[in-house]
This record gives structure tokens, sequence and C-alpha cells, in this order.
């Protein structure tokens, strides 16, 4: 190979390096604003956005991590499961101690962050109940609990959204009250 051709090729991969290393990380799926899900709902959650106590600390999207935690029946710090009247929306101490009992007990890091492989992990649990035309029924199947939640077609003003009832899942904003 000539000189001008090797550093050609060597301009060419430095820059694709370079790009990679910029490019935004798969777990930032926020852009929507919102969870949602594509085709069989059993991978909808493993390229959601990161929710913890430094991101997306109050919102739709912990609310939904919180139901996750009551329905396997997480520990929290004293011992006890997760309760309903945990959900509040807020990833404060409890749930970041229940987080890492959750993770732990799937073979998880267990760093107290639900990202994408938390999340991921997830998903394992989800099951189609029906397809209501504009929406399907979605059911998560825990170890203690489950519970049902919506997800949207791909039309509409929030197309592929996640919902309980009339409050969607979102990462910059909690309902209120919060489930």
């Amino acid at each position: 190979m000539t000189n001008w051709k090797q550093r050609a090729a060597f301009t060419m991969a430095a820059a694709l390096v370079g790009a990679a290393a910029f490019a935004a990380p798969a777990e930032a799926n926020t852009s929507e604003g919102y969870v949602a899900g594509g085709g069989v709902v059993t991978d909808d959650f493993g390229d959601e956005g990161t929710v913890s106590q430094s991101s997306h600390r109050y919102s739709g999207a912990t609310g939904l991590w919180q139901l996750i935690l009551w329905a396997d029946g997480a520990k929290e710090s004293d011992g006890t499961n997760y309760d309903y009247a945990d959900i509040d929306c807020d990833f404060g101490p409890n749930t970041v101690a229940a987080t890492k009992n959750w993770q732990q007990r799937y073979g998880l890091t267990a760093d107290g962050v639900v990202g994408t492989a938390t999340f991921g992990r997830a998903d394992a649990n989800l099951s189609q109940i029906s397809d209501l035309g504009d929406q399907i029924e979605v059911r998560y199947n825990g170890s203690v609990n489950s519970f049902t939640m919506y997800r949207n077609d791909s039309s509409g003003s929030m197309p592929n959204a996640y919902s309980v009832g009339f409050s969607y899942f979102r990462y910059d904003s909690a309902p209120s009250p919060c489930f």
C-alpha cells in the first residue's frame, strides 16, 4: 500500500473511532420523553433510559420501576418487602436499596441504578394479554404481585407509549398522585 493510501486509511479509521466515542449511548433512549415499546413486548424495556437518584429521579419512569420492585417483592433496607405504599415516583434511598436487592437477585451488578441491563431483565416478566385495537394490554408478572399496563399503537400523539390508566410513564415528570 502506498504511503498516501495508508494515511487515508488511518485517517478514515481514526474518524470512525472518534465518531463512535461521541455517539449517544444506547441506554439514553429518553428522547421520546416516555417509556415506549414496539413489536413483541418482551423486549420493550431493554433500550429505555436510566432512572436513578441522579437521573430522572422524580418521574413516571421511576414510578414504573417502583411498580416492578413491588411486583417482585424486592427487599427494602429494613428487610421488608417493597410495599405498594412505597410507590411515590421518587427514586429515594428506599428505592435504591430495593433496586440493589432486585439486581442482586437477578445476577446483575447491584449498583442501585436502573439502566439497560436492569430494565432489560424486567422484560422477561412482560406478557401481552390482549390486543384492544389502538392499545395492547400488557401484564408484568412479578414473583409476588402482577400489574397491568397499556401500550399505545404506533399512531397518535404518544406512539407506543406505556401507561397505567391515564398516566404515562414519562421521564420528565411524575403523575400526581403517583399511580
